[in-house]
């Protein structure tokens, strides 16, 4: 059998095979494990934590820092320690983690999380809400803003999602930025009181 390749054919798509095999090889390994895709939401998560400052105006309160409070499991670890280095309104940023809402005095935004919450049950971080009137609630909870919480994030196609409760805002006295309602999506909660 005679070949219509030459050596120099043959060494040329040997290495062009090389080629494919270490580029699939490269896509495999660098394909976010989920462990990383999960560091990657909470990094968003926290850096609109932070940026919800500059884009939210909170009522006068007399406290010397500005304190974000992390209510039950901490998702976050050390991800949101940076920002004590930075300051709100002239205030410092402190963090704080409660076990509980009601340990959460003197808080100016507050977060809980709780993945294994059922979308289907009451949350109980909500019915709290109405006690922390001068603290902006966040969460990850299922429905948290169209259950009367402020802001809850979702995930819509892997991609950390805004739903903001004007209603809710409002009657707490924030004002919110045009810039943040626009890449919000808006939702009717129920009662804040």
């Amino acid at each position: 059998m005679v070949s219509v390749f030459s050596t120099d054919d043959a060494l040329s798509l040997r290495r062009a095979f090389e080629l494919v095999k270490w580029v699939i090889l490269c896509c495999v390994v660098s394909q976010p494990s989920p462990a990383d895709e999960l560091n990657l939401e909470y990094k968003v998560k926290a850096a609109y934590l932070y940026n919800f400052t500059k884009f939210i105006t909170w009522p006068e309160k007399a406290s010397p820092t500005f304190n974000i409070c992390i209510i039950g499991h901490d998702p976050f670890g050390s991800l949101l320690s940076p920002l004590e280095s930075k300051t709100v309104q002239e205030k410092p940023i402190r963090l704080f983690k409660f076990d509980a809402p009601k340990q959460a005095k003197d808080c100016d935004i507050v977060y809980f999380d709780n993945p294994e919450q059922r979308a289907d049950l009451a949350l109980p971080g909500v019915l709290l809400v109405g006690s922390l009137k001068k603290s902006l609630t966040v969460s990850s909870e299922p429905f948290f803003a169209e259950s009367g919480g402020m802001i809850g994030f979702a995930l819509d196609d892997g991609k950390v999602k805004l739903h903001l409760n004007l209603k809710a805002l409002k009657q707490s006295g924030f004002n919110v930025s045009a810039k943040l309602i626009e890449v919000a999506t808006l939702v009717e909660g129920g009662e804040h009181e």
